[in-house]
C-alpha cells in the first residue's frame, strides 16, 4: 500500500511539475515591456527537445528569429534589431532591439470613384490617427469598412488590395484600404415564382423593406429562415439585374424536401415492456410549410393514435399554430384508461426562449384504486422556455428550461378546479474533448384539490425509465389501500450522468437517478429514493441508440435487483 502512494504522489509531482520543465526556443534579451515579452515568448514557442551542440542551438536561434521578427512587425516595430545568439552556457538567445513603434498617420479609402460608398466605408473603419500599427487592427478595421458597404445598400461589395506605406524617417504609416462597391442597390420586388409554396407565404417571411437599401447580412437571413422550413431541402435569395433608381427584384430559388416520409422508433425495458411508435409525415400541406403528422403508439402499457397540423409562421413569423387530436388507452398499476383528446396551442419563439399558450379538452374512462368514474377536463397550457443545447438529441453543450403552468377544471364523475405547476431543466457541460457532464431536474406541484378528487392522468408520478431508472414504473409514488401506486400531487426528479465517448462510435455512461411522488403540495424530501447505473451507447450519425441498466441504491424487500433499458436517444 505504502508503494501506491509514493507511485501516486510520484505522478501528482511530474503532473505539477511537468510543464516548468519546458524550455523556450530561445531566451529573448533587451525586451522591458512585459506584455510584448509575454507576447514574444508565445510566439517565439518551446523547445522540442534538448539542444545537441552549439550547431542546433544556432539554428534554434535562427528559428526563433524568424517568429520574433513576424510578431514585432505586427505590433508596429517595423525599424526593429532581432539578432539570434548563442549565451555564456551555450544557449539559444535573441537580443532585441525593439526601436520606435510606428503609428499611424493618415487613413484612406478608394471604392472607385463612388463618394458615397467612400464615405461610408471610411465611417466605419474606426482606426484613430497616431495609434500603433498593428496588424490585427488593420484587418479588423477593413472588414468592418466591408460590412459596412455590405449592409448599407452595396451588398456585391468585395476587398481590393490594400496599401500600407511605412515611412521609417517618421516612424509613421498610411493606410490605403481599397474596395469594390458594385452598385448601389435597393430592394424591389419579391419574386413569386415559389413553386409549390403560396408566394405570400414566402413573402411574409422576407425581413426586406421594398425599397430600403440591399443588405447582405439581410438577404442572408431571408435564405436562412427559408431554409428552416420543414417543406424545404434548400434555399437560394439573391439580387436582380439593377433597375430604375436601383431597384433590384429578390430572386428566390427553393428546392422541396421529401413530400411524406416515416419514421419509426423502437424501446424496452424490464419495468415497462416493449413499445413501438410509427409516424407519416405530409409535409407542405396547403402551400404555406403545414406539416399533417399521424401518429401510432403500441406499447405494453399504452396504445395511442393521433393527428397533428403544424402551421408555422401564423399571422407573423416564428409563431407556429398547433392543432392536435388523440385517442388514448392506458394500463399500469395506477389506472387503467380511455381517452379521447382534442386541442390547440401557439407558440413564439424568441432566439433561445420559447412562449407558448394552448386549450385542451378531454374526455377519459378512468378506473382506479377510487373506482370507475369518468371524467371531462378543460385545462389552459401557459409555457415558457429557453434551450440553448448544441444537439437535441445528443446534446454536449448548453442549457434546456421549461415551466409550465395549467389551470384546469372537472365535470362528470368527478369535480375540481386545480392548479398544476411542473419545472423541468437540464444542462450540459463539457469536461473534456470525450467526456461530457450532463444532469436534470424535475419539480412539480398541484394546488387547490388532493390527488383523490383530481384525474389520475393529471397526478405525479415517479419511478421507471424517465424518471429513475432501477425502480418498477410509478413504484416511487403515493400507494392505495391495496399498495398499487395512486400518484401524488408533488414530484421531484434529478438525474446526474457522465457520458464517455470511448470511439467515434462507441460510449459509456455512469448514472444516479432521485425520484419521489408525494401526497402533498410539498415534496417530501425525505422519501426520495437513488439508484445508480451504467449505461452503453453506439452513435450513429444522427442519434444514439443507448441500452442502461441500473439498480436501487437501498433496495427494499420485492424490489427486483435491476432494470434494463433501450431505446434511441440519450436519457435526457
Amino acid at each position: 500500500m505504502t508503494g501506491v502512494r509514493a507511485l501516486f504522489l510520484s505522478a501528482c509531482v511530474l503532473c505539477v511539475a511537468g510543464p516548468a520543465w519546458a524550455q523556450p526556443l530561445a531566451q529573448v534579451e533587451g525586451v522591458e515591456d512585459t506584455a510584448l515579452l509575454t507576447a514574444l515568448n508565445q510566439a517565439i514557442g518551446e523547445q522540442s527537445a534538448s539542444t545537441n551542440g552549439a550547431s542546433s542551438a544556432l539554428r534554434q536561434a535562427r528559428n526563433a528569429a524568424s517568429r520574433a521578427r513576424r510578431l514585432l512587425r505586427s505590433q508596429g516595430y517595423y525599424a526593429a534589431t532581432v539578432t539570434p545568439a548563442l549565451g555564456a552556457e551555450r544557449q539559444p538567445v535573441l537580443r532585441i532591439e525593439t526601436g520606435p513603434r510606428f503609428r499611424i498617420s493618415s487613413v484612406a479609402a478608394e471604392t472607385g470613384g463612388d463618394e458615397d460608398a467612400q464615405a461610408v466605408a471610411l465611417d466605419a473603419i474606426e482606426l484613430p490617427l497616431q495609434d500603433p500599427l498593428v496588424a490585427q487592427a488593420v484587418i479588423d478595421a477593413e472588414a468592418r469598412g466591408l460590412h459596412a458597404l455590405q449592409a448599407g445598400g452595396w451588398p456585391d461589395a468585395a476587398v481590393g488590395e490594400r496599401d500600407v506605406v511605412v515611412d521609417h524617417a517618421a516612424s509613421t504609416s498610411q493606410i490605403t484600404f481599397r474596395y469594390a462597391p458594385g452598385p448601389w442597390s435597393t430592394y424591389g420586388e419579391i419574386s413569386r415564382e415559389t413553386g409549390a409554396w403560396r408566394p405570400e407565404f414566402i413573402a411574409r417571411m422576407s425581413p426586406l423593406e421594398p425599397g430600403a437599401p440591399a443588405s447582405r447580412e439581410d438577404l442572408l437571413t431571408y435564405q436562412r429562415r427559408l431554409d428552416a422550413l420543414d417543406s424545404v431541402r434548400s434555399a437560394r435569395v439573391s439580387l436582380g439585374e439593377v433597375g430604375e433608381d436601383g431597384h433590384r427584384p429578390v430572386e428566390i430559388e427553393l428546392t422541396p424536401s421529401a413530400r411524406h416520409s416515416i419514421e419509426t422508433g423502437l424501446s424496452y425495458s424490464t419495468s415497462e415492456g416493449a413499445g413501438g411508435t410509427a409516424r407519416w409525415i405530409r409535409r407542405n400541406l396547403l402551400g404555406s410549410d403545414e406539416t399533417l403528422t399521424l401518429t401510432g403508439n403500441l406499447a405494453t402499457l399504452n396504445q395511442s393514435v393521433g393527428a397533428q397540423v403544424s402551421r408555422p409562421h401564423w399571422r407573423r413569423y416564428d409563431q407556429t399554430l398547433f392543432v392536435h387530436t388523440e385517442l388514448k388507452s392506458e394500463d399500469t398499476d395506477a389506472y387503467s384508461q380511455d381517452q379521447a383528446e382534442i386541442g390547440a396551442e401557439i407558440t413564439r419563439e424568441d432566439g433561445r426562449r420559447l412562449y407558448g399558450a394552448g386549450v385542451r379538452l378531454d374526455w377519459s374512462d378512468v378506473t382506479d384504486a377510487a373506482g370507475q368514474r369518468q371524467v371531462i377536463t378543460a385545462a389552459l397550457d401557459l409555457v415558457a422556455g429557453y434551450d440553448s443545447r448544441n444537439d437535441p438529441l445528443d446534446p454536449t453543450a448548453g442549457i434546456r428550461g421549461l415551466v409550465q403552468v395549467t389551470p384546469a377544471t372537472t365535470l362528470g364523475d368527478c369535480e375540481c378546479q386545480y392548479l398544476r405547476l411542473e419545472m423541468r431543466g437540464s444542462a450540459y457541460h463539457g469536461l473534456s474533448e470525450n467526456l461530457v457532464a450532463a444532469t436534470r431536474v424535475r419539480l412539480g406541484s398541484v394546488l387547490g384539490t388532493t390527488a383523490t378528487s383530481m384525474p389520475a392522468d393529471q397526478r405525479f408520478y415517479a419511478g421507471g425509465g424517465g424518471s429513475a431508472r432501477g425502480f418498477d414504473y410509478q413504484s416511487l409514488s403515493p400507494l392505495a389501500a391495496d399498495g398499487t401506486p395512486f400518484g401524488g400531487t408533488s414530484v421531484v426528479e434529478t438525474s446526474l450522468e457522465l457520458r464517455w465517448r470511448v470511439r467515434e462510435r462507441w460510449g459509456v455512461v455512469g448514472f444516479v437517478d432521485s425520484a419521489m411522488a408525494a401526497d402533498t403540495s410539498q415534496p417530501d424530501f425525505s422519501q426520495i429514493r437513488s439508484s445508480a447505473g451504467i449505461g452503453l451507447r453506439y452513435y450513429f450519425d444522427f442519434a444514439p441508440v443507448r441500452v442502461d441498466i441500473a439498480t436501487p441504491l437501498d433496495r427494499r424487500d420485492g424490489e427486483d435487483p435491476f432494470q434494463i433499458y433501450f431505446s434511441l436517444g440519450q436519457a435526457f
